[in-house]
């Protein structure tokens, strides 16, 4: 028989199984001076909503050797090189560049991915060290039906882009009796086209093809 030791306070939920601890932390938002401590440490703007006090932490007992996701260790591994500068602009920077023809926006290249998409695998700790491998994840055996000890789900940061869209970093975790799985997702969402009434505009810019406005007309109805 499987032995388990939940863990429950209003912050942290989790569970103690086969000398392992999981845990997962909700806290709320960071504050405008916290953010700002990010932004200095990191050298870019940050997103608007970091959650930088959650966190994932699965740890050994035995050994004290862990593994963590946290919001600040991710946005380390947000890419500021000279590529990402110059491949990364914001989708309507050609308008404004035609629209404006002023010197400050022409160049609207931001010196980081804005996008804030991350190579981040997670955080090492109590001695733990990463090392190349050839193994991969068995799927087969996440396809075995078991019961759910423990899941969760949380969100690290989010930004909308400046209007472009969203980006989120988030990660998942769920324990069985016969082991564990989490990962880390970055959802990024680009919006391109505005909602509106089709037949009270006459902005060439939110044209939409005749098809796609037969079908909204045909949803008002």
């Amino acid at each position: 028989m499987t032995t388990v030791e939940k863990i429950e306070t209003p912050t942290v939920g989790g569970l103690r199984i086969h000398g392992w601890e999981i845990s997962s932390c909700h806290l709320p938002i960071l504050s405008n001076k916290e953010i700002e401590q990010y932004s200095q440490a990191l050298g870019f703007n940050v997103p608007e909503m970091i959650f930088g006090n959650n966190y994932l932490r699965l740890t050994h007992q035995a050994t004290g050797k862990a593994i963590e996701l946290r919001a600040l260790d991710a946005l380390r591994m947000v890419d500021v090189s000279e590529h990402s500068a110059k491949s990364v602009q914001v989708s309507i920077a050609g308008n404004w560049s035609q629209a404006q023809k002023r010197k400050d926006i022409t160049d609207v290249i931001k010196p980081f991915d804005w996008t804030y998409t991350t190579r981040y695998t997670g955080t090492p700790a109590g001695g733990l060290a990463f090392h190349a491998s050839d193994a991969g994840i068995d799927y087969d055996r996440l396809k075995v039906r078991e019961d759910i000890l423990f899941f969760d789900e949380n969100v690290l940061y989010e930004d909308d882009l400046g209007d472009n869209g969203t980006s989120q970093l988030a990660y998942k975790v769920r324990v069985m009796a016969s082991g564990f799985f989490f990962g880390s997702d970055t959802v990024l969402r680009e919006t391109s086209e505005r909602e509106c009434r089709a037949k009270k505009h006459d902005d060439e810019d939110l044209a939409m093809p005749a098809a796609r406005v037969q079908c909204a007309a045909a949803r008002l109805r």
